[in-house]
Formats: C-alpha cells, sequence, structure tokens
C-alpha cells in the first residue's frame, strides 16, 4: 500500500473499541444510500472529501500525552511521529486513548507543516 502524502489526525478519548467503531460507521437507509458517521457529521465531513478507505482508528487502553505513545500502533507512524514532535513537541497538553488518521493523497506532511494547514482535532466519545 502506497503511504498517503498527508494525513489528518483527531485525538480523543473513547471509553472502548466498540464505541469508537460505532462512532465512525457509514450506515445505509432502505434505499440504499449511505448515512454519513457521527464522525462525519460531527466534523462537517462529506462524502465527496471522505474515503473510509484511508480512515484508520486506533484505540488504547490507556490516555497518553506522548505523541509516540499514541502513534506507535499506527500505519505510517515513522512518517509522521518525528515531524509532529518537531512541530509541538513530544506531549500535548492533554491526555488521549484514540487516534483517528484520515490520509490523503494531496500535499506532503512538510508543505502541511510550512503552510500550517495541518489538522488536529479532538473528539471524546
Amino acid at each position: 500500500m502506497e503511504s498517503p502524502e498527508a494525513v489528518s489526525l483527531w485525538f480523543g478519548n473513547c471509553t472502548s473499541k466498540m464505541v469508537l467503531r460505532k462512532y465512525v460507521e457509514i450506515k445505509y437507509d432502505n434505499e440504499g444510500n449511505r448515512i454519513p458517521s457521527r464522525f462525519m457529521t460531527d466534523f462537517q465531513i462529506d462524502f465527496i472529501e471522505y474515503n473510509q478507505d484511508l480512515l484508520e482508528c486506533t484505540y488504547n487502553e490507556h490516555v497518553t500525552s506522548s505523541l509516540s505513545e499514541l502513534l506507535k500502533n499506527a500505519s505510517y507512524s515513522e512518517s509522521i511521529i518525528s515531524e509532529l514532535i518537531d512541530f509541538y513537541g513530544e506531549n500535548l497538553e492533554e491526555q488521549y486513548n484514540t487516534i483517528l488518521s484520515l490520509g490523503y493523497m494531496i500535499l506532503s506532511i512538510k508543505n502541511l507543516l510550512k503552510k500550517q494547514n495541518w489538522m488536529v482535532g479532538t473528539l471524546s466519545i
């Protein structure tokens, strides 16, 4: 699988993996039309800009403020941890146990950091 050139991250706290799965689950109505997930609704993401295949949910049993610890099991973590730490520092202001990452094939991470379009949102479910 090719690595995305950019990724949007949401840090949050979740009570369980099941709750997290339900939060990002896309459902269908009786006619087969997609119903946006709660995640999509909360962050005003539509199906035009959203590719569910590029969404990754990482849940940890314990909360932490360490970026390295939060991202250690995420895909492509080796390519983004050092840049995130350079930009934000090793520790976030709050502690989290969940990361949602949504990859894009548009801009490089370095270009996003330079333009300060790096998205880090927070969620609690």
